[in-house]
């Protein structure tokens, strides 16, 4: 974004569509600060961000250095030019509009755009390999990301550049392609984007004339809570700026699990400040009691507490006042077993090796038992983690032999989950991890804080609860956040990398004590939460039953793999595959049902982001049609039910699908539970599609009917295989 200070305007670029997507308030505030209204707000440094951005920057090189090794001359590449250099930029434009109206031109790279409101520069425009009906190969919009997938906002960039060809009556091909960061192409038809980018372009302007940039810095400054009458600006909330405003306001965004559907409610109560909402009598109306009293309560308990508001007098590591206000949710915790492990991952999820194809290594599996003892593995690349992923998996089966009733602890459900995605990726060990799982071995205790207590702290990180069990051990490393291990790993990369074996040892010491707390932190952090079950009376949870129909490798697929093992290249890698293929519709259907269950463990907050998920607000949700019979008479009592809410980013309902509708415990139904479960669920048929929820079929469950509305709807089951797998196991026995 420009400032024209002699015009009174605002030139944006196409980054400014991904930053106004992501909080209109705080862009709103960067323009004011570009007039000399406010002070400009630093955004804090982002070692991860930084690093992300030279990787980025790395793969768009890479993608150039490929184009000029195979077209040569005809690669066009434009001077790097700032937008504030108005020479350097009327260069890049000309030369821009040379090479694209040049024949010879096969690749254009940072073309430079610019209007009176607009400056931009596309990474590669790339002449699409077949002519149009008039004989001219049409330029194809191409930008590089290092993402693994495509996202909104960078699709707007890339109809930006689109947007600016057609200005030029530059013919251009109907689609545009994201290169990612594993190897792979994404395209998208232009005509999908182009209505899209015309409406953010359109609030754009409109955000910008709020400003009235005319007026400079005599103009006012944006307010927060300001929403701007009938443009109704939305701030995210959790940006910098945002987060100045929000404790500088005691705003309700300090209160620990506020969501901003809640917020508005409250607001438009009355009620504006965590202050107010401690010493509310009642709650709005269209807000329950149940989630009013709970959010009330958390206000009051981060009031209490000597650190539940950000500050400067704040103490380092104060404890937080608590309640336990659910003491039967303590009751999910298994009874202490000697075999119980505290495990906890440390992972870059930016290192990737040759083509990119996999990103992400999990570098350190640590764990301690109930001595704390320390254990660990290292893992510094793929085949690395492999061998990790199978020796951590035979250590645990050696213990569950000498300890039956163990556990492995975790907070939050990054580990189960990452074992699941590792033995995937790895086609190794997916029928062990799954076992592990369906066994109920994993203990996740996030759920169990989040249910049985309120915690005085705007965090319930593991981080923010170590002062309520830590006492004098509480964590004051040079490591202190996951963010900061990454660096501290990549560091560690380099310094081996330039011979300083001595260096890097050093530096993977401090990770590992780093991992080796955080494994002793979950460990007391039970103990913590046992003792708070005692005193409520709470009983430990019955060990969960064997699923007996958890996945297990086919004999063809296991016989076929370990052919592979013997085999040579590229006879090895087509036995992989083929061993791969004949249990592909088994793995995914145990993948889904994996994280189904996981679902019914977790709090809400986990999974509500999650694709296909539709969390209900009650308040906008009702009963179209109550409990019946059917027309024909026959079958159980249904209903049709209306659920408004909160739509997962990339969710797609479609009619007659079967979801899952996910109901608190205990169920207003019939249902058989796992110990650990703080969910049931039961398939829903989806009747019609609407913009943000559905309206769904429920059906009776022997005889039973109920009133209560669902708390969310989760994906439904993948389609049985039948015959497809019959045809595919017919394959592998020719």
């Amino acid at each position: 974004m420009r400032y024209i200070e002699q015009d009174g305007r605002i030139v944006w670029s196409a980054s400014d569509l991904k930053a106004a997507a992501e909080c209109e308030f705080a862009w709103l505030r960067a323009i004011d600060a570009k007039v000399g209204r406010i002070a400009a707000v630093d955004d804090p440094e982002d070692a991860t961000l930084e690093r992300a951005a030279r990787l980025g920057t790395a793969h768009e090189v890479r993608v150039l250095e490929r184009y000029r090794e195979r077209l040569g001359d005809a690669v066009r590449e434009i001077p790097a030019a700032r937008s504030s250099d108005a020479a350097a930029l009327a260069e890049a434009v000309r030369l821009t509009d040379e090479a694209l109206s040049d024949p010879d031109a096969e690749v254009v790279y940072q073309a430079a755009f610019a209007t009176d409101e607009f400056v931009g520069f596309a990474d590669f425009l790339v002449r699409s390999p077949s002519a149009d009906p008039s004989g001219v190969r049409p330029w194809i919009v191409q930008d590089t990301k290092l993402a693994r997938r495509a996202r909104v906002t960078a699709l707007m960039q890339l109809a930006a550049y689109v947007d600016q060809l057609d200005r030029l009556g530059i013919p251009r091909a109907d689609e545009v392609q994201l290169l990612l960061g594993d190897g792979t192409t994404s395209t998208h038809r232009v005509d999908d984007l182009l209505p899209v980018f015309e409406l953010r372009r359109a609030r754009l302007r409109a955000l910008i004339a709020d400003r009235r940039v005319g007026l400079g810095a005599a103009g006012p400054v944006i307010a927060w809570g300001d929403a701007r009458g009938e443009l109704d600006v939305i701030a995210c909330g959790r940006c910098a700026t945002c987060e100045i405003e929000v404790v500088a306001h005691r705003d309700l965004l300090l209160v620990a699990g506020m969501r901003p559907v809640q917020r508005e409610r409250l607001r438009a109560a009355g009620v504006s400040t965590i202050d107010a909402l401690a010493a509310a009598a009642q709650g709005p109306a269209a807000m329950s009691a149940d989630t009013f009293a709970s959010l009330r309560t958390q206000a009051r308990l981060q009031l209490e507490s000597p650190a539940g508001v950000p500050s400067d007098e704040a103490p380092l590591h104060a404890v937080p006042t608590f309640e336990v206000v659910a003491p039967k949710s303590l009751g999910v915790l298994p009874r202490p077993d000697h075999g119980d492990l505290f495990f906890d991952f440390e992972g870059d999820p930016l290192y990737t090796e040759g083509a990119g194809e996999h990103w992400g290594i999990d570098y350190l599996f640590g764990w301690v038992d109930t001595r704390e003892v320390y254990g660990r593995l290292w893992a510094h690349t793929f085949d690395e983690e492999r061998a990790a992923l199978e020796r951590f998996l035979d250590m645990v089966a050696l213990r569950r032999r000498q300890y039956p009733g163990m556990h492995i602890y975790h907070y939050a459900p990054y580990e189960p989950t990452h074992l699941l995605t590792m033995a995937a990726r790895f086609g190794v060990r997916e029928a062990d991890v799954d076992r592990l799982l369906r066994d109920g071995v994993f203990v996740d205790l996030y759920p169990v804080v989040r249910r049985a207590l309120r915690v005085g702290s705007r965090s319930y990180s593991i981080k923010k609860l170590e002062p309520l069990y830590m006492g004098d051990e509480v964590r004051t490393s040079d490591v202190q956040r996951g963010d900061d291990s990454i660096v501290k790993y990549v560091e560690a990369r380099a310094l081996a990398a330039d011979g300083d074996d001595a260096g890097a040892e050093r530096v993977l010491d401090d990770l590992a004590d780093y991992n080796r707390y955080d494994c002793v932190s979950t460990r007391r952090l039970r103990d913590w939460l046992v003792d708070r079950a005692r005193e409520c009376g709470a009983v430990p949870a019955r060990s969960a039953e064997p699923d007996e129909q958890a996945y297990e490798p086919s004999p063809r697929a296991t016989a076929l793999h370990r052919w592979a093992a013997d085999a040579v290249e590229p006879d090895a890698t087509a036995l992989r595959l083929a061993s791969a293929a004949i249990d592909y519709y088994p793995r995914e259907e145990k993948t889904y049902w994996a994280t189904h269950f996981l679902r019914l463990r977790e709090p809400l907050s986990v999974w509500e982001e999650t694709r296909d998920v539709v969390v209900v607000d009650a308040a906008r949700s009702r009963v179209v049609t109550d409990w019946h019979i059917a027309e024909s008479g026959r079958g159980s009592e249904r209903r049709l039910v209306e659920l408004r809410g909160e739509v997962a980013p990339g969710t797609r309902l479609s009619a007659d699908a079967e979801p899952f509708a996910v109901y608190d415990l205990p169920a207003p139904f019939p249902l058989d539970t796992r110990p650990r479960w703080i969910h049931g669920a039961r398939r829903v048929t989806v009747r019609e599609v609407l913009d943000d929820g559905a309206i769904i079929e429920e059906v009776a469950v022997d005889g039973v009917t109920w009133d209560e509305l669902p708390l969310a709807l989760t994906p439904p089951a993948p389609p049985r295989a039948g015959n497809q797998q019959k045809a595919i196991d017919a394959w592998a026995d020719a």
